[in-house]
């Protein structure tokens, strides 16, 4: 019963492809490019773009992540609303 609420929660599913799409960056290499940040740029305009992606997801993945998946979870456990009365 949990894990089917828990695989139609939309917020947890989005946390999962939040964390999911910056380890995708990562592990393509996309932290040297983030120099942006500090005012270094590294290469030319393609570099830039894969660096700013790589910077978003970061802070999606450390900011929004946990609480999505915080939301979701506490959604699935908790009860939903009761049933409405019929007169």
């Amino acid at each position: 019963m949990m894990l089917t609420r828990m695989s139609r929660a939309p917020m947890v599913l989005m946390a999962l492809a939040l964390v999911a799409v910056f380890l995708l960056l990562h592990l393509a290499g996309g932290r040297q490019y983030v120099g942006l940040l500090s005012g270094t740029r590294v290469g030319g305009a393609p570099e830039l773009v894969f660096g700013l992606l790589y910077a978003l997801t970061w802070f999606g993945a450390v900011l929004l992540a946990p609480i999505l998946l915080l939301a979701g979870l506490a959604d699935a456990a908790l009860p939903g609303p009761p049933p409405a009365k019929r007169r």
